[in-house]
């Protein structure tokens, strides 16, 4: 949400941005549209004192033709909606240029109202507004936008203070990374707790209790203000800048060091002058007056609280963790035992070309067919472990597969060997047969001409 999706491209649009009147006026214009529409039409709370606009944001759920499908919603009919919401709510807003983001999301230029062009720039030529239109599945789904969205950078903000204890808010509720996957899998290491914005909050240590979630901050100092009353805002002291704390990962978490930001925060840091002053003038005046000095949790007390707090992400969090371990070693176990327990030719041995290429051979066959034994339960040559190679939790004793390695990889090629060459003999036979086949069909097609021609 929010940029400059016409400005460039063979054909760019002027999107000059809006003043609060323009704003205001396109915005509930759009609403009372879309209603006809839809039964929920909303937009995020603004960012506090905005003196312009680039864009706006409309979230919509609820096509009334299908919760209402026993009437006609507002005028519009069954075959005019058909199954197209998007595209029909970008001709109900007069849409003359439309950028499909994906089936349920797309920006849009409409003409810029013709009663407000002295709001605007002073050029003749045609001007637009970009409305980004997101249709949404559910009324949960919008809320939870809604909630994501709120307060311009406010999420920017909140995510950088949250990041260095293992949260995560996305476009789908908070997480928790699990560490041992993160720098790996990034998708992987996340494990969802809650999509409930009041849970987040209150696990956040943020009020809610009054206005802060129904109307825009007074200023950015107040959003500011609001944020570092998050419980995990933390500013390391001047003097502590190069002392290491196991609260946080190297690099993050109360330095705010521009120096030390991740590449996404630099560039929120130069488009974002919210999220700018907050690194360039919020936290440098907090560390010079000594305020969240203390740091008040580590990662491993916010991993222990959210296990108790959202029941059922202790086992989802275990599991992962497992499962990630089992393919990891399974990754490891390929190249670094199996292959790695079938003898080498040594330097120095004295061997024919023909046998050694034979043996190269051997040792190829070898490593496959072990693969299959040891990682895949195949046990098609007749040859299995004496011994299970897995202990209880399913993780694999490499001590045994390497002995199974060194005592069996001869017998498993040579196996393998004669299996390959039993195939390779059939193969040959069907591609014969069916070669005798053709010439046989091209005989019999031959001698019925010669006959047709006498």
């Amino acid at each position: 949400m929010g940029g400059s999706a016409f400005s460039s491209g063979s054909n760019p649009l002027s999107t000059p941005r809006m003043s609060p009147h323009v704003y205001r006026h396109v915005l509930d214009t759009c609403h009372a549209k879309l209603r006809e529409l839809f039964t929920v039409v909303a937009s995020p709370i603004e960012g506090p004192a905005k003196k312009d606009y680039g864009d706006i944001d409309i979230l919509v759920a609820w096509e009334k033709d299908v919760v209402l499908p026993s009437s006609e919603a507002d005028g519009i009919s069954s075959s005019e909606l058909g199954h197209y919401p998007l595209e029909f709510a970008a001709c109900l807003l007069g849409a003359k240029h439309v950028i499909k983001e994906s089936p349920t999301a797309a920006h849009l230029a409409i003409p810029w109202p013709e009663e407000l062009r002295s709001e605007g720039p002073s050029d003749d030529g045609p001007r637009y507004i970009q409305v980004d239109l997101h249709v949404y599945d559910s009324i949960e789904h919008l809320n939870w936008m809604l909630f994501k969205n709120a307060h311009g950078d406010l999420w920017n903000v909140l995510g950088s203070t949250i990041r260095p204890y293992g949260l995560t808010v996305d476009e789908v509720g908070l997480y928790m990374r699990i560490p041992e996957i993160e720098h790996f899998n990034k998708k992987q290491a996340k494990v969802l707790l809650t999509t409930d914005p009041f849970e987040i909050l209150r696990f956040l240590g943020l009020r809610y209790e009054s206005a802060q979630w129904e109307r825009p901050f007074g200023s950015p100092e107040e959003l500011m203000e609001y944020a570092a009353t998050c419980r995990f805002l933390w500013v390391r002291p001047e003097q502590d800048n190069n002392s290491d704390n196991s609260a946080t990962e190297a690099g993050e978490g109360g330095d705010f060091d521009k120096n030390k930001m991740k590449s996404t925060d630099r560039r929120r840091a130069k488009s974002r002058e919210l999220f700018r002053r907050w690194y360039e003038e919020f936290i440098p005046a907090c560390r010079a007056a000594g305020r969240f000095a203390t740091p008040r949790a580590t990662r491993d007390s916010v991993r222990g609280e959210a296990f108790e707090t959202f029941p059922g992400t202790r086992q989802v969090y275990q599991n992962r963790l497992v499962e990630w371990r089992k393919e990891r070693q399974r990754y490891g176990l390929w190249r670094e035992v199996i292959k790695a327990s079938i003898p080498q030719r040594r330097e120095g041995d004295e061997e024919e070309e023909d046998e050694e290429v034979e043996k190269r051979h051997l040792r190829s066959l070898a490593a496959k067919a072990l693969k299959k034994i040891v990682m895949s339960d195949d046990y098609s040559l007749g040859i299995r472990p004496p011994i299970p190679l897995r202990n209880d939790d399913g993780f694999y004793i490499e001590e045994r597969v390497e002995q199974f390695v060194v005592d069996n990889w001869r017998q498993i090629g040579q196996a393998a060997w004669e299996e390959n060459q039993k195939k390779s003999t059939e193969k040959l036979a069907e591609q014969t047969a069916k070669s005798k086949s053709k010439v046989a069909e091209g005989n019999l097609a031959e001698r019925g001409k010669a006959e047709d021609e006498n």
